[in-house]
């Protein structure tokens, strides 16, 4: 009895994923890394699977439902997806396998950390849509940020990818503040926090990325997600925010300025091109507003090899980027597959 409705269930799970499975754009082919042979082969894990693919494809489906009706959510579902995944802190220094922090869905608990500010809009939309598959489908939040995020770069013309799921929500905020800090001979290099300061110079993105597992082509390359999207900027503010600057008017600032002036809402490798640019001193005033971050990886040598590789190589910068954005959100996966 008990083995005729799961098999009801997964029939029926089945055959709502091939309705929806018609549009390869929503639900594209995923392979896994391992062989077939190693997949789950029972009815239980059949039906998980079968759950996961189908959520999966409801959540991508819904997030390109919304980018549709505003394109300018691309690059704040990326950074949500970023912001949550990157608080993770290994408990070894030599191993991945226990953390804390990293892909939890703990971002809702703090939307009040200043470099945060501007995510409570796409957090809201992912929220809603999870709050709708979650009636009747089993994904966490952080799996529905995770795959929003990718999502994103997809509807925004960037490369498919295909993530693990399986992750658990936390009931609390990560750190803020690292266990152990980081630190190489550079006064910029000191890394003390989860999320990565703003003035790191590339010494500190090195250390930082590198307790992540990126190497500094991969961390090169999950920096280009820069060309999409804006940040806040004080242009226009009211004198009110001017004189105190609350949560509240960052949220709400009135101007938002782009990394990249050129299609902030596309992805693609003109971030890199702009970079280059931005070093031979040629770009026009508004073409760009980058922060000393984006700077470090054309003042620094050894990474501006990778901004010079990605410039001159989009499908390169696609590939490494769908394996560095993997690895900043994988960690705390469950499934064998990707979705």
């Amino acid at each position: 009895m008990i083995s005729s409705i799961l098999f009801s269930r997964a029939t029926f799970l089945s055959a709502a994923l091939a309705a929806l499975g018609g549009d390869v754009l929503l639900c594209p082919n995923v392979r896994s890394d391992v062989p077939q042979t190693s997949l789950p082969s029972s009815m239980n894990d059949k039906e998980r699977d079968a759950q996961l693919q189908l959520a999966s494809c409801l959540v991508r489906k819904s997030t390109s439902d919304y980018l549709h009706d505003d394109p300018t959510l691309a690059g704040p579902f990326l950074r949500l997806a970023f912001h949550d995944a990157a608080t993770r802190e290994d408990s070894s220094s030599t191993s991945f396998a226990a953390f804390s922090g990293g892909p939890n869905g703990s971002i809702k608990y703090e939307l009040d950390w200043s470099e945060n500010r501007g995510l409570s809009r796409p957090l809201k939309v992912i929220e809603q849509i999870h709050a709708e598959i979650v009636r009747n489908l089993n994904i966490s939040l952080a799996d529905t940020i995770a795959l929003a995020g990718a999502q994103a770069v997809q509807a925004a013309r960037g490369p498919t990818i295909s993530i693990r799921l399986g992750r658990r929500d936390a009931t609390k905020a990560d750190e803020r503040n690292r266990r152990n800090n980081l630190q190489s001979d550079t006064t910029g290099s000191l890394v003390d926090t989860t999320l990565p300061s703003a003035g790191l110079d590339s010494e500190g993105l090195r250390l930082y990325f590198g307790a992540l597992g990126l190497s500094d082509k991969e961390f090169v390359a999950l920096c280009g997600a820069h060309d999409l999207g804006r940040h806040v900027t004080l242009l226009d503010m009211p004198k009110a925010c001017l004189k105190n600057l609350t949560r509240e008017c960052l949220e709400n600032a009135p101007m938002l300025m782009p990394f990249v002036a050129e299609e902030p809402d596309t992805f693609s490798n003109s971030y890199f091109l702009k970079l280059l640019k931005w070093n031979d001193r040629r770009v026009a005033l508004g073409e760009v507003a980058f922060i000393p971050t984006d700077v470090d990886l054309v003042v620094d040598e050894g990474l501006r090899r990778y901004v010079k590789h990605f410039a001159r190589d989009k499908a390169a910068f696609y590939s490494t980027f769908a394996t560095a954005y993997r690895k900043l959100v994988e960690p705390g996966t469950t499934s064998v597959r990707r979705y």
